[in-house]
């Protein structure tokens, strides 16, 4: 394993930041009202990343997963 120094300070990721790679269509499969409130409840984890059905089912959104889980540390 190795370090490495990180060159440009990370924020805190944003309700927005989390929203922009959810799929947006409002489709309540994971007991959120709009895909705003998943993310703000993803945020402050009273959801997870895999309760989007349409982020974890879908292979069109692979991508957005991936940097959502990136985003939010999933996996570190």
């Amino acid at each position: 394993h190795e370090l490495t120094a990180m060159r440009k300070p990370r924020r805190a990721p944003r309700p927005l930041d989390v929203w922009a790679l959810l799929p947006q269509s409002n489709c309540k499969q994971c007991g959120e009202a709009t895909c705003m409130a998943f993310a703000f409840a993803v945020l402050q984890q009273q959801r997870d990343v895999d309760e989007c059905q349409p982020l974890a089912e879908d292979a069109a959104f692979a991508d957005r997963r991936v940097a959502l889980e990136g985003l939010l540390g999933v996996g570190d």
